[in-house]
């Protein structure tokens, strides 16, 4: 067998009980296919991981460029839509906003994933609430096929956001 290098500590790995072994880091090493380095389990398992979550991270932000131009397009004058991460690592979403000084809410359009399509929610920070739009009937979130149908789905919670604040308003 050949002695790996430990991905870890870069020195010359060992053989124990027939397995890449570590000495200095005390572990077992496994090869990390897509690197070519030699790995605990653990960080193998983790890299993997990370890998899955930088390809959905970059999958959800083409589809957010991808359909961008077509939400534009469906926006009330005024209003505008832009690209969201939330926090770095994040999926991207499309963010709708009314226009400055109607309302701080914002919806959010999150692309489709393996197990559902697009999907709304909204941020109200004037209440500091949050919620996704939901399927008639039941409490569960609701999923659009399209994102002309989940952009209509946010821009009317928008509004309604929008009238609950004008009725609580003192005249």
């Amino acid at each position: 067998m050949t002695r790996p290098a430990c991905g870890t500590c870069a020195t010359p790995g060992g053989v124990r009980d027939g397995r890449p072994w570590c000495d200095t880091c005390r572990i077992w090493l496994v090869l990390h296919e897509p690197t070519g380095q030699w790995v605990s389990y653990a960080d193998n398992a983790s890299r993997d991981r990370a890998a899955e979550t930088a390809r959905r991270v970059a999958a959800s932000a083409r589809q957010v460029t991808d359909n961008l131009p077509r939400v534009h397009t469906m926006l009330p004058e005024g209003w505008t839509a832009r690209p969201h991460q939330g926090i770095d690592g994040a999926l991207y979403a499309i963010a709708i906003d009314a226009p400055g000084g109607v309302i701080d809410a914002t919806a959010y359009l999150h692309p489709p994933t393996d197990t559902s399509g697009w999907q709304v929610t909204v941020h109200n920070r004037v209440t500091g609430v949050g919620f996704p739009s939901y399927t008639d009937g039941g409490a569960r979130a609701a999923s659009f096929d399209t994102v002309e149908a989940a952009a209509t789905d946010g821009i009317r919670l928008l509004r309604g956001e929008i009238h609950d604040l004008a009725s609580r308003r003192p005249r």
